[in-house]
């Protein structure tokens, strides 16, 4: 009789099989911690070992996810499966998938940063407003080239295991069984089926996303447990496991008497991160730290400037509608929403209304980040990107037009333009690979990152700016607003916090005016549109999830999303709201490293701010539909 595979090995096989891949994607998550240790280096020791538990439920649900194809077609109840021809299409479907998983988990090493978020479905939205991915993919793969070496080693890992793991086929010679195969093949897709939604537990609720909330002690912690291949494909074609209730604008009107029409420039700085600047830190390094900014520190004596503004989103793409329009981030960015580009409220259409005109500034393609497009939505009069720059100079090889050169450009088209007007300019030499120019290398401090000399390099630019427009004739008539778009990866430890994850600065300097002052409240992006409108006295109503920071009696409080969750800072107080419940409160001066939960101390605050909270969210249904 002819010897056949027994049902009972195969069956053993794909579990040797299966049981790799929960090895690996623990290994990746190790890989993980120890690459991004910068952003977790607050976490106790004992703390590790319960995430790495915790974390196995997410794997199970991303193996069986991706791997419900080859465990079924490995298993079903027919002899010709025991071909070679046949096993050798599934070791390729088994490499092929779990390679797609094991990238997902790979590049999030070092995407995380940037975000605080495992990566969803809308990386690919994202992904496509970049107009330069060729230039990036080269950069990439040359920054990261070890990530690559290693994905290859864990392929040939795949492909010889499953080699390996065919030597448990044990032969047999009773005949071909296709009942107790069939039955056997029916167990298995629906122990599959349960493992993609419960983890095995056919009386369990389907796992989510923001089911990583109760599994770890603090909520930016959520990403150690998470994989990101779960993460990827839970959020597939369903909005509900990324998105939170929507924070809706208000109606406001502000006026103090005649209207003012002052120039507006706002000048977003690319990752500059409230850590940048010495006189925002001076308990850092024992008071001797300097920061990487010296031109923007002593401008801020002669500002008005907040010592606590923070970022609404982690994003660049998040900034620009936070600053513009008041629209707070959401899990999915406003512009990758918008796709249907909907006009919106912003301090363009306001003040076009008022004679002004209105440009963006961006040195980098014109298509990148979707800039150009929100612009449009937003009613700009002109969009300034690499397209329209001289051609052939001043190119960093990678982003755009380096910081220096680009607000010297802008500064010359301001004094062609009609007066008054608007401008907004994004910087971008502060941006990864972190180049200045050839004529500038070795004249900035390296500091301890390499952001640190693109840093000095753009504040070095903002200095040869501000002596230029200082001599036009419409900067004494000009408020300047200098922000920044989102924090990043901090270098001292008293930054990796989920509330100074969004630290950024602040200030309003209105070179002929009386505006100066130091404030220590609680302050936003989304409070710049409001703000601005105040001071020019516009006197109209207009629509902003922000507030009037120049009002006394407005409420002031920074809100953020981290890991699914709002993350609400009002004066000494930061609270962590699920869109159900309050996850944290914590006392961030007494514990500044967010430690002691006392949500259950503090009954009265915990229900005073997510009253506030709640008199902007909307539920997820109403999200762009009104």
């Amino acid at each position: 009789m002819k010897l056949r595979v027994s049902v009972r090995s195969r069956f053993t096989a794909v579990g040797y099989q299966l049981i790799l891949l929960m090895l690996l994607f623990q290994f990746s998550r190790l890989l993980f911690i120890g690459f991004n240790q910068a952003l977790f280096c607050n976490i106790s020791w004992y703390l590790y070992p319960i995430y790495l538990v915790n974390a196995i439920k997410y794997d199970i649900a991303a193996v069986c996810m991706l791997n419900a194809p080859f465990i079924l077609l490995s298993l079903l109840p027919f002899p010709f499966c025991e071909k070679k021809w046949y096993q050798y299409l599934l070791m390729v479907l088994y490499a092929v998938i779990n390679t797609v998983g094991l990238v997902a988990n790979l590049a999030d090493i070092f995407y995380y940063p940037y975000t605080l978020k495992r990566i969803t479905w809308s990386i690919f939205d994202y992904l496509g407003t970049q107009a330069n991915m060729s230039s990036l993919g080269g950069e990439f793969l040359l920054t990261y080239w070890y990530a690559f070496v290693l994905l290859g080693l864990l392929i040939g890992i795949l492909l010889r295991f499953f080699r390996f793991s065919l030597q448990k086929h044990k032969k047999t010679q009773r005949a071909f069984d296709y009942q107790t195969a069939t039955g056997f093949w029916l167990v298995i897709v629906l122990a599959t089926y349960m493992g993609m939604i419960n983890n095995l537990n056919p009386f369990g609720k389907s796992l989510q996303i923001s089911d990583a909330l109760d599994d770890v002690e603090q909520v930016e912690d959520a990403g150690i447990v998470l994989n990101s291949a779960f993460t990827l494909l839970s959020s597939y074609g369903d909005d509900s496991t990324t998105t939170l209730p929507v924070i809706q604008p208000q109606a406001q009107k502000v006026s103090n008497g005649e209207f003012r029409p002052d120039n507006v420039v706002i000048i977003i700085l690319e990752s500059f991160t409230r850590e940048t600047f010495g006189s925002l830190n001076t308990n850092l390094e024992g008071g001797n730290y300097k920061g990487y900014a010296p031109f923007l520190d002593s401008l801020m004596q002669k500002s008005l400037y907040f010592t606590h503004a923070y970022a609404n989103g982690r994003k660049s793409m998040d900034a620009v509608p936070a600053i513009l329009s008041s629209i707070p981030a959401n899990q999915t960015p406003f512009i990758l929403a918008n796709k249907a580009g909907k006009k919106v409220e912003s301090l363009a259409s306001c003040l076009k209304g008022k004679g002004y005109e209105t440009f963006f500034f961006h040195g980098s393609h014109n298509a990148t980040m979707g800039f150009a497009d929100f612009c449009q939505s937003a009613d700009v009069d002109h969009y300034y990107g690499l397209d329209e720059y001289p051609a052939g100079k001043d190119f960093d090889g990678t982003w755009g037009i380096f910081d220096e050169p680009y607000l010297h450009y802008m500064a010359e088209k301001l004094a062609q333009c009609k007066k008054p007007f608007l401008s907004t300019v994004f910087t971008l030499s502060s941006h990864n690979p972190y180049v200045v120019p050839q004529e500038y290398q070795g004249k900035f401090p390296k500091g301890s990152d390499g952001i640190h000399e693109t840093m000095r390099y753009t504040d070095y630019a903002l200095r040869q700016f501000f002596k230029t427009a200082a001599s036009k004739d419409w900067y004494e008539n000009t408020l300047f607003i200098i922000t920044a778009d989102h924090a990043i990866t901090p270098w001292h430890k008293e930054y990796a916090t989920s509330a100074n994850a969004f630290a950024i600065p602040l200030l309003f300097y209105a070179p002929g005016r009386n505006l100066k002052g130091k404030r220590e409240e609680r302050v936003q992006q989304i409070d710049v549109f409001p703000t601005v409108l105040s001071y020019l006295n516009y006197g109209e109503e207009f629509r902003s999830a922000g507030n009037n920071l120049l009002d006394p009696k407005s409420p002031k409080y920074a809100v953020s999303i981290v890991n699914q969750c709002y993350q609400m800072i009002q004066g000494d107080y930061l609270l962590l709201y699920d869109g159900k419940k309050c996850k944290a409160l914590y006392q961030i001066e007494a514990d500044p490293y967010q430690k002691t939960d006392i949500k259950h101390l503090k009954l009265k605050v915990v229900g005073d701010m997510l009253s506030l909270l709640h008199t902007h969210l909307h539920p997820i249904n109403q999200n762009n539909k009104s």
